[in-house]
């Protein structure tokens, strides 16, 4: 029997904007990211909505055209970039493939465009990495080839999911800069997807938090952080660790997102909510404005006026 992974997420990246997915393992993030690309696994069907890219629908374009589109218009970084690349090819290799297959382009001319690239992103003697393997990068040169593949053709819209998963806070800080300063120059739009708030709100202009695949609060970085409006978003932030005092134990969200075949009635975060009313387990509350350009999905806000 079929049943919805995300159902009803609803929102726009503006140019040259960061836009922040964030959400617990299991919440549709992910699978949102692949299904505008139409990268989801044959199993996963789009059953309805629109992807609007440029005015186009990208849900009901040709698959001649979504070729087109993957790597030229919009390009993706991957979570895991050991899982990602092609270990029995060099990085070079690869990135010279991407290239090629949107650009009538020589090869000795993609060449030095992937190895200019590869400088452009911070690795060090890009000529000799040009020939590496992935296995020989450490970990942050292979997330940054990853984004230089990514970046070869200059797309207008990059979805980074999990960029800085299982790299050191160093390495996560640089690439951040990297992203933030590439996004300064090449004027491209930004979709972070990640469980780290403290990169939302490093980098994100606005953000999305999603739970059990629908969202469920939508604002700008500065109301979300001042003014959450959803439980479950404010748990998230009460989870991070403060910098200012030392704590014996983090607050937790009790309980785990419900799975897509046995899915609550009701809101469903009413069996993990601290402020659960019997209301909860019967109505499925709809987004509605909290605040200027600010929305949450919870009964509590049911006929606020902003």
């Amino acid at each position: 029997m079929p049943y919805k992974l995300v159902d009803g997420v609803s929102f726009d990246v503006p140019e040259g904007g960061v836009l922040g997915i964030v959400g617990e393992s299991g919440c549709g993030k992910s699978v949102t990211a692949m299904s505008l690309l139409r990268l989801n696994s044959p199993a996963i069907e789009l059953t309805g909505g629109q992807i609007l890219f440029g005015g186009e629908d990208l849900v009901r374009c040709s698959d001649e055209r979504i070729r087109k589109v993957r790597g030229a218009e919009i390009s993706m970084i991957f979570q895991e970039p050991m899982t990602s690349l092609n270990p029995v090819f060099t990085v070079g290799n690869q990135i010279v493939e991407a290239l090629q297959a949107h650009e009538n382009i020589s090869e000795q001319a993609a060449r030095k465009i992937a190895i200019d690239f590869l400088g452009h992103v911070g690795i060090p003697s890009p000529q000799t990495r040009f020939d590496n393997f992935p296995h020989q990068l450490s970990g942050g040169m292979r997330q940054r080839a990853m984004i230089a593949m990514a970046l070869v053709c200059k797309p207008r819209l990059i979805i980074a999911d999990e960029p800085t998963t299982a790299l050191d806070v160093t390495i996560q800080a640089q690439i951040l800069d990297l992203l933030r300063r590439l996004r300064a120059e090449l004027g491209m739009a930004v979709i972070m997807i990640t469980h780290n708030l403290g990169v939302i709100a490093e980098i994100a202009d606005r953000v999305v938090v999603m739970y059990a695949g629908r969202v469920v609060e939508r604002a700008s970085v500065g109301a979300l952080f001042d003014r959450p409006a959803h439980p479950y978003t404010e748990g998230l932030l009460a989870s991070v660790p403060p910098l200012d005092r030392d704590v014996d134990r983090l607050p937790t969200i009790v309980g785990t997102v419900p799975s897509p075949q046995a899915m609550p009635t009701g809101c469903r975060f009413a069996g993990r909510c601290p402020y659960v009313q019997d209301a909860c387990m019967r109505t499925d509350p709809a987004l509605v404005s909290v605040g200027q350009d600010h929305a949450a999905a919870c009964i509590r806000h049911t006929g606020y006026s902003a």
